[in-house]
């Protein structure tokens, strides 16, 4: 079970990165992102479902089976798609890559000659191969398309974060000196700002993307010596202020800058120095200090790591011994502490305790640790191969500590707080920021993500002290606090995200404290750590912390797959979902499920459901159960009921019998092990503006029908009113052309191409384009309103009247503008249209036909004036997006009134022992015998399980109550029941057919 526990925010001072202006709640109060507003948001499970069945998707996974995906759901690209191994050829792994991308990937539309190689990194299982995106020579912000090979270069997972549509001014109508002011505005202690050039910035709307040009800016704050170093994108054309947010690390190029590293020599002087190795609140010890760098007659000698050196050159001999080494160059108010020495002949013994402070001494050897572990993990990263300037007892502030992009800082002592450079885990968290930010420099990326961020150098902190708890005493007269922990209180995504870096980040340092836990193997959850680190998902922007932790999840599973097809599970899986999990950290929306829709059932008996739910892994260790959910008649609560496996991928239910003359409606969902609900079908019926549910029809006689082709028994129908205010898209009653959201023809279909009745031509379509190859837009309702209306219909001597219709409504096809803005509306009226009751009032879209079936009485007292009044609609709000436009079509077939049918009695209630069928169970043909006392057939039906009519044979000849024969030899095995329609009612008698 996950629990999700809220503790107060600590201190402001608690923060150990970004010494900068917080606002109460630990935030930059000068941070803006108008480009991700809802951090907090899951991925949409209906969207995903119908990005995944769109054709691109669908084709890919027919020849690839097993791949599971998560749409990006403003872009509509793939966003990391995975699976067991796509061969692929090529010399290198660019080769295989690039190979792939065109041969595999074209039907989604990736922009291929815009892509620009950023770095192919081999770990020793996988490589990764990463790309950048340019559109006509600017770069585009998130811009990224990774490809991932296992070690025989197949591909199991890619990404497309690339945009085949940008359509934008690249003129700028504002200057940088204005774009400056923008981005400065409200800052205080501007030092200076530094302008990186154009770019294109993605911005996502409800499943749409638009694209602006931005000049991209760093202004330079500091604030009586606390840097701020604010991203910033103001938009070349408006002058908007799309993104301002304070770095973590900058950009700038770093050099060691301290003199050649020279040979070492013999063995004869040990530095020592009594330093805290692991916090300020442990003992002391006397160590030697590691890669220490000594001065002899001008030459740089370094000691090993026990803090032994061999000079080589007699004595005796000056030397000058500097508290910096290969890896740490410390300071103090910008002096590093040194002494000066004759080394005799042998052994010398050498003391920095005399000339640096425990704080001093104690951050040397511990940059020194954590370079080592870096250097296990990432023995080819050189990124970090240099004296790091490492600078503490600053005097501008206290309890806190930074990374600024070319040095780690650590205040003094005050303030009630330890210096935090006598805290080891500290120390390495402070570096872990180095390794993020160089080892993404290396790849041509930047640590982009403030939580990635903070996470990850936790986790840098965490798996070189092995203990949950970070910076435990740092405050002077408590050894009992901490700064962060990882042993309790787990956060949760996405509740427990507050959209401050340090909190955040803890979702996805405690989903790597708790792998380690569930695998109770360190080096394992290291090596998971190190296969998964060069995925870049920190490249995220800040806001889109739940995507980047679920690709990290999925790099985490791949890194223990062992044989190239995570789909059959890996090795530790099970551990690591749950420890992901525990953190809400999921991959739950590619469950795969499919269900023949029922439409009418035989009353009072028990209605059987099926499915058939299909589920790889990781998907199947969320998998809790398969429900089905139903209301009956006018009731606005859903019951369920949990299916049953009956082996492999198939599960079924029985709703309870109902009685003749009920309504039944119903969807399907999968359940996950934290009691949420995913693909459910139909798509969408259980959000908050709910799609249509399937409908069952309990006993129910069709009356009449109106199918716009040959049967108008309805009466008269009239397409718009003198209300109607859409410019285009009215409604017509013709034979539908289909619209589609790409050119010539391809894309996702807008408005149908087919109607619904069988064999049939016409139906009802908001206007016709003027070709399947016109634009989606041609003909699209604008403007207003269309509304298609009844004529009166009588149903006053009806015991229980219902229309079914069957409808296709879009309003939000990839590509157009302002999706899921403007409703579908359908009304009834029993007084001629004086009044009207809504029946349906929704903006929730659905790219089929799709039935809905209303009891009168539900809604309306019967009458002879019954109307029904469909309304489809563009909104116009003036100031939004094209004003509010959409692209927006409906149609409309088959409208049915239904009656509920007279009781229905078994034969052998009407004449016991007297009528039979057989044999059976039959194989060709059934042999009915019929004796009913003066009742009259009128004819048969043939329903199957699920209460569908499934064949209708005509009365064979000869006298009443002789021997019926029923030909059956077109069914297929199973269980049927033969319905006999009779003057005074209906019978039934259950039979079989079986070969």
């Amino acid at each position: 079970m996950i629990r999700s526990f809220l503790r107060p925010l600590l201190p402001a001072i608690l923060i150990l990165l970004a010494p900068f202006l917080l606002a109460s709640d630990g935030k930059d109060k000068h941070h803006v992102n108008r480009v991700i507003l809802d951090a907090k948001r899951l991925p949409d499970v209906a969207w995903q479902s119908e990005l995944r069945s769109m054709p691109a998707w669908s084709a890919f996974v027919a020849a690839h089976p097993q791949w599971a995906v998560e749409f990006n759901e403003a872009s509509m690209m793939p966003h990391r798609a995975y699976g067991p191994a796509i061969p692929t050829s090529g010399a290198s792994s660019e080769e295989r890559a690039m190979g792939f991308i065109q041969q595999k990937l074209s039907a989604f539309g990736v922009p291929v000659d815009e892509l620009v190689p950023m770095a192919t990194l081999p770990t020793g299982k996988f490589t990764y191969v990463h790309y950048g995106q340019h559109h006509q020579g600017i770069p585009v912000l998130t811009g990224h398309l990774l490809v991932k090979l296992d070690a025989q270069g197949g591909v199991i997972s890619f990404g497309t974060e690339v945009h085949d549509d940008i359509a934008v001014d690249m003129v700028p109508a504002v200057g940088e000196a204005a774009a400056a002011d923008i981005a400065s505005e409200g800052l205080e202690h501007v030092s200076g700002v530094s302008f990186e050039g154009l770019r294109i910035l993605p911005v996502p709307g409800d499943r749409s993307m638009a694209h602006q040009l931005v000049h991209e800016l760093l202004v330079h704050t500091n604030d009586n010596g606390h840097p701020g170093r604010y991203l910033c994108w103001v938009d070349a054309h408006s002058g908007l202020l799309w993104y301002r947010w304070d770095q973590i690390v900058d950009h700038r190029s770093c050099s060691g800058g301290h003199g050649s590293d020279g040979g070492d020599a013999g063995a004869d002087v040990q530095v020592n120095a009594t330093v805290h190795t692991i916090s300020a609140i442990h003992p002391t010890s006397v160590q030697g200090l590691p890669e220490l760098r000594l001065t002899i007659n001008g030459n740089f000698l370094f000691t090993e790591l026990d803090g032994s050196l061999a000079t080589g050159i007699p004595g005796p001999v000056s030397a000058t011994a500097q508290l910096r080494g290969r890896w740490s160059n410390v300071t103090t108010n910008g002096t590093t502490p040194s002494f000066n020495v004759t080394l005799n002949e042998g052994a010398n013994t050498l003391m920095f305790d005399n000339s640096a402070t425990q704080q001093e001494r104690s951050a040397y050897w511990f940059v020194n640790q954590i370079h080592t572990h870096m250097k296990d993990l990432l023995p080819s990263f050189t990124g970090m191969d240099f004296a790091l300037p490492t600078r503490v007892d600053l005097t501008t502030g206290t309890c806190n500590a930074y990374y600024d992009g070319s040095s780690i800082n650590f205040y003094a002592q005050g303030g009630g707080c330890r210096s935090l450079a006598t805290m080891g885990d500290v120390v390495y968290h402070e570096y872990g920021h180095g390794i993020n930010d160089k080892f993404y420099q290396s790849l041509g990326a930047s640590f982009n993500n403030g939580a990635m961020n903070e996470g990850y150098a936790d986790v840098w902190a965490l798996t070189l002290t092995d203990f949950p708890i970070l910076a435990q005493g740092w405050q002077l007269n408590n050894n009992n606090s901490f700064i962060r922990r990882y042993d309790i209180n787990p956060k949760v995504y996405p509740q427990d995200l507050v959209g401050q870096v340090h909190a955040d980040g803890e979702i996805i340092a405690g989903a790597w404290w708790d792998t380690y836990q569930q695998l109770d193997d360190l080096d394992h959850a290291l090596e998971l750590f190190k296969e998964a680190y060069p995925g870049l998902q920190a490249t995220a922007m800040n806001g889109n912390e739940g995507v980047a932790y679920r690709d990290v999840l999925i790099d985490a599973l791949q890194a223990d797959d062992d044989d190239s097809n995570i789909a059959n599970g890996t090795p530790n899986g099970a551990a690591i979902v749950e420890a992901f999990g525990i953190h809400g950290i999921t991959l739950l929306s590619n469950v795969n499920m499919t269900h023949t829709a029922l439409e009418s059932a035989v009353e009072l008996d028990p209605i059987p459901v099926n499915a058939n739910v299909t589920v790889t892994f990781p998907g199947s260790l969320y998998l809790s159960g398969v429900r089905a959910f139903y209301r009956v008649n006018d009731q606005t609560e859903w019951d369920d009921v949990l299916m049953t496996n009956t082996g492999g991928s198939n599960y079924t239910a029985n709703f309870p019998g109902q009685p003749v003359g009920t309504v039944i409606y119903y969807y399907l969902a999968v359940e996950d092990v934290f009691g949420q609900l995913s693909s459910v079908l139909p798509v969408g019926a259980a959000q908050d503006d709910p799609n249509l549910p399937y409908n069952i029809l309990v006993g129910f006689d069709l009356v009449a029908t109106e199918d716009v082709d040959l049967l108008h028994e309805l009466g008269e129908w009239t397409a718009g009113l003198p209300t109607d205010n859409a410019t285009t898209g009215q409604w017509e009653a013709t034979i539908p052309i289909p619209s589609y959201s790409g050119a010539q023809g391809s894309g996702v279909m807008v408005q149908p191409g087919f109607q619904h009745t069988p064999d049939g031509d016409f139906c009802w379509v908001t206007q016709n384009a003027s070709g399947p190859f016109a634009g989606m837009g041609e003909a699209d309702i604008d403007g207003g309103t269309t509304t298609l209306i009844s004529s009166n219909i009588n149903v006053s001597g009806y015991a229980n009247p219902t229309f079914t219709y069957w409808r296709w409504y879009v309003n939000n096809p990839p590509g157009g503008a302002n999706p899921n803005a403007d409703w579908w509306q359908v009304y009834i009226s029993n007084n001629g249209g004086t009044t009207w009751v809504p029946v349906e009032d929704s903006k929730t879209s659905d790219r089929s036909w799709r039935r809905n079936a209303i009891r009168v009485q539900d809604y309306v007292t019967p009458t002879a004036q019954i109307r029904l009044k469909f309304h489809a609609s563009d909104s116009v709000r003036p100031g939004q997006n094209l004003d509010g436009g959409s692209l927006v079509e409906a149609a409309l077939d088959d409208i049915q009134l239904w009656e509920e049918a007279l009781s229905t009695q078994s034969i052998d209630e009407l004449a016991p022992n007297v009528t039979t069928v057989y044999p059976d169970p039959a194989t060709n043909e059934l042999n009915v015998l019929l004796a009913l006392n003066g009742a009259r057939l009128l004819g048969f039906e043939v329903v199957d399980m699920t209460g569908r009519v499934v064949f209708t044979p005509p009365p064979s000849n000869g006298p009443f109550g002789d021997r019926q024969r029923i030909d059956v030899s077109r069914l297929a095995d199973g269980h049927y029941v033969l319905r006999l329609i009779l003057d005074s009612g209906r019978a039934e008698k259950r039979f079989s057919v079986i070969r």
